[in-house]
């Protein structure tokens, strides 16, 4: 696998996705906010959406690689990355005593431990494995390991930019197992043998929280030049500290840095701009007409990073960017009403799996009649269970390649 991103609209080649699975199980009504999720999905049925995600991708003749089968090559094959993800895990989860029982594959077998790696596992799970408590007096339906059920939106664990991944560091703790995750299979997986990593590798440990991004902030435009959002997980000085790694190794000239409301709804900035073909972007204008304070980075004489503020509108950004001038297509089509409404069913976080063909969720009718008023081929996908995590089609995909012109 050679990775190749340089903007959101090529044909895409290559994705990475995770099949939700038992870890959505493990929601409660209790629970559920704590894990970042607003409702409690219906796993069979989610199950079956996210199967006829996938099969519209395979028919387009993109490679479909699952998360959780790379892992399991992972535990099965290579003992040190499976004793180094363990150890990882344990200790982002303040449970290092728990790292020698992991690795006892009497124990826990490779299929155990790879569910426990999304679902978790409670302390009546783990007495039962190993038949003794961790911590005496906890309740059994307490969780030794919490779940991860937001895995299932593998666009924010990690972001392919140009030639090169960036390993992204979560927010909120309880989705931080999630880059761990990702970050094994990209530094351990034949899959990407020789591949870089630009930002966030184990071997960069300063680069590290409360430097948090997440990919959902990360759009590519073209071969120089990434907008990245100032969002409820994204923070400005994590931004300046990637555009210096990037620019140090070439792999982008401009970054330009979009503040969007720090609102749960509005999570990640492609929760509210996508762009779907060259100069053809979806974006909710309840937050995009209001973008204000675009700061612009890039390289100084001395090799350092200049962040200054850029007097250019974002419409005009992306029409410089792109060479022509930018067409925008509002969620909704223009309804204010509309745009509310699809806004939070995901109907700006679209997927171009084509020049100009774009996956959306079929329930946000009103956006879909836009974007095909502005040409734009859609590809529909039922979401009615997928939507309930609060993500759309990019949400759910890790692009790897995306088709260079010249076919390289």
């Amino acid at each position: 696998m050679k990775l190749h991103v340089v903007n959101e609209y090529d044909t895409l080649e290559a994705v990475l996705v995770h099949r939700p699975g038992q870890e959505i199980d493990r929601l409660t009504h209790h629970s559920m906010r704590d894990f970042l999720f607003e409702d409690i999905p219906f796993l069979r049925r989610m199950q079956e959406e996210h199967d006829a995600f996938v099969d519209v991708m395979k028919k387009r003749d993109i490679q479909v690689i699952y998360l959780e089968h790379l892992l399991s090559d992972l535990l099965e094959k290579d003992p040190a990355a499976r004793r180094t993800l363990i150890e990882q895990v344990c200790v982002a989860e303040q449970a290092g005593g728990l790292v020698n029982d992991l690795l006892d594959q009497k124990l826990f077998p490779d299929d155990a431990l790879l569910e426990i790696l999304f679902a978790g596992i409670t302390h009546a799970e783990y007495q039962e494995h190993t038949g003794r408590r961790v911590l005496t007096g906890a309740p059994l339906q307490t969780f030794v390991l919490p779940p991860i059920p937001n895995i299932y939106f593998t666009r924010d664990p990690a972001v392919v930019v140009g030639g090169a991944a960036i390993s992204c560091k979560m927010h909120f703790a309880a989705r931080m197992r999630e880059s761990i995750l990702v970050r094994a299979v990209l530094e351990h997986h034949p899959e990407f043998a020789g591949q870089p990593i630009t930002y966030g590798g184990s071997d960069a440990p300063t680069e590290d929280r409360p430097f948090t991004i997440e990919g959902g902030d990360v759009i590519v435009l073209n071969e120089e030049s990434v907008l990245v959002g100032v969002s409820e997980r994204t923070r400005s000085e994590t931004i300046e500290v990637l555009a210096r790694r990037t620019f140090e190794i070439g792999r982008a000239k401009r970054f330009y840095e979009i503040p969007i409301p720090t609102e749960r709804i509005f999570m990640h900035l492609d929760t509210v701009c996508t762009i779907v073909d060259r100069a053809t972007v979806v974006w909710y204008p309840g937050v995009m007409d209001n973008i204000k304070y675009i700061h612009h980075y890039e390289s100084d004489a001395s090799g350092g990073v200049v962040r200054k503020p850029d007097s250019r509108g974002l419409a005009q950004i992306l029409s410089d960017e792109f060479g022509r001038e930018v067409r925008v297509v509002r969620t909704g089509g223009g309804s204010e009403h509309y745009a509310g409404r699809e806004q939070r069913t995901d109907g700006t976080n679209t997927l171009a799996i084509a020049p100009g063909v774009a996956c959306t969720y079929e329930r946000n009718v009103k956006t879909i009649e836009a974007m095909e008023k502005a040409g734009i081929e859609c590809i529909t996908v039922a979401g009615s269970e997928l939507v309930r995590g609060l993500g759309g089609p990019r949400c759910m995909t890790m692009p790897l390649r995306r088709r260079p012109p010249d076919g390289r």
